[in-house]
């Protein structure tokens, strides 16, 4: 899955809120952090998110979509790109 297409499954365009943990590597210790954001788009593969921080490309998070899913799904970070200051579109691949 890339930014730009080349995609195996098809996306649906849907918004929903939603939160992902990911762990943060602050000076010398790292830290599970919790953070909103916002869906655009949706696949039985992934999911590409609005956050408000940068994540790293293969960091691995837990996204939690109550509108579309129960628990988490644990996904790896594809790409990152800045859109804002403060505004991330974030690529997950889910994983299996």
């Amino acid at each position: 899955m890339n930014e730009t297409g080349n995609r195996s499954h098809e996306r649906e365009l849907i918004t929903f809120p939603i939160s992902y943990r990911c762990s943060i590597e602050k000076q010398e210790n790292i830290s599970t952090e919790t953070r909103n954001g916002i869906s655009l788009d949706l696949s039985a593969a992934g999911i590409c998110i609005y956050a408000p921080t940068q994540l790293k490309e293969g960091m691995y998070i837990d996204v939690y979509g109550e509108a579309a899913w129960q628990g988490a799904r644990k996904g790896s970070v594809r790409w990152c790109k800045m859109i804002t200051e403060n505004l991330f579109r974030v690529g997950v691949q889910f994983m299996n």
